[in-house]
């Protein structure tokens, strides 16, 4: 039961990658896109994946302050195999990577999982308010081009969008199953207090508090900023770099730079393995929208970001992996949560 729970786990993002991926490619000429793709100046691609790693350095650093204040100290390099681990396994496990970093940090250097994991949380909300700032600047830097692509992607032409109509249902369903649940817990509530189990989730997800909160508690907080508007300047950076990589691309705006890293955030978002088919997708269909390209020279770009940085967080990823797995207990005693 438990293989067939993985195999679905595993195997239902690996498939709708794969078909979403197919949607893209359907009626492009792969002979075209190849040849396009071996014109590529990777020089500039390989700027980018070294800026990538930068960032990557810079998120591991950044999460290093954010644990102190839970009395560990990990090392930078521990927490950067961490970080690495967690991007490799989002590639097959989509969101399972946040967890699994964590899990990882704790093999070397036994920092709770729970405790972790709520600087985790903590971290993805501090990126997603970052990410809204971006998409602010960037409706008052192309607000016409911005409109355009979520009319093109989200509304239809006459009437209600049938996106809309799809999220007011879900959240129709959504608030009922939630009425009957939180009904079901006021009935049953000291019973339900009294299991083993609720009692260790209890624990488990104080302590992801705990983590959540420890932002209150930082020692560096300039460090702290510094390193998170760093990182964000990295992902701007490849992502206005790897313009340059083709020749249908070198001539956009450092404008568009900021447009594509938002466009592409979003693809890279969706629940599927290593955002494959919904990042080629929209970065396609924006650069398309928004600059005039065709779609088989959009569709270029984004195999061309997407696959170099897959490939070194596959290699990276997967080295640190082997690694952590192969890694002794510690013997040195810390301080418990």
């Amino acid at each position: 039961m438990k293989l067939v729970k993985n195999i679905f786990k595993i195997g239902i993002p690996l498939l709708l990658a794969g078909a979403l991926l197919w949607y893209v490619l359907q009626k492009i000429d792969l002979h075209e896109l190849l040849q396009k793709l071996a014109k590529a100046n990777y020089y500039w691609v390989s700027l980018a994946i070294l800026i990538s790693v930068v960032s990557h350095v810079l998120r591991a650093a950044r999460w290093q302050i954010m644990i102190e204040p839970l009395g560990y100290f990990p090392k930078l390099t521990t927490t950067f195999m961490a970080v690495m681990i967690g991007y490799f396994a989002n590639i097959f496990l989509p969101r399972a990577g946040e967890l699994l970093r964590c899990v990882a940090l704790h093999r070397s250097e036994r920092v709770p999982v729970n405790a972790a994991f709520g600087t985790v949380v903590a971290e993805r909300a501090i990126d997603f308010i970052c990410l809204l700032v971006l998409v602010a600047l960037s409706f008052v830097l192309e607000f016409d081009r911005f409109s355009d692509f979520f009319h093109q992607f989200v509304l239809v032409d006459k009437g209600e969008s049938a996106l809309v109509n799809i999220i007011k249902a879900y959240w129709i369903i959504l608030c009922v199953f939630g009425l009957a649940i939180a009904v079901a817990v006021a009935i049953l509530w000291k019973k339900i207090l009294a299991l083993a189990m609720v009692k260790k989730a209890i624990v488990f997800v104080s302590g992801i508090l705990q983590g959540v909160f420890s932002i209150r508690n930082l020692k560096n907080r300039n460090l702290f900023v510094l390193q998170t508007i760093l990182i964000w300047v990295c992902y701007y950076l490849m992502t206005y770099l790897m313009f340059y990589a083709l020749p249908a691309t070198a001539g956009l705006s450092m404008v568009a730079g900021l447009v594509i890293l938002i466009v592409g955030g979003l693809g890279m978002s969706a629940p599927v393995s290593g955002g494959i088919g919904p990042f080629h997708l929209m970065v396609a269909g924006a650069l398309e929208l928004f600059y005039g390209l065709s779609q088989k020279d959009g569709i270029a770009y984004a195999f061309v970001i997407h696959t170099s940085q897959m490939v070194m967080v596959i290699v990276l990823g997967g080295i640190f992996t082997i690694f952590n797995m192969m890694l002794p207990k510690p013997v040195v005693e810390v301080p418990t949560v």
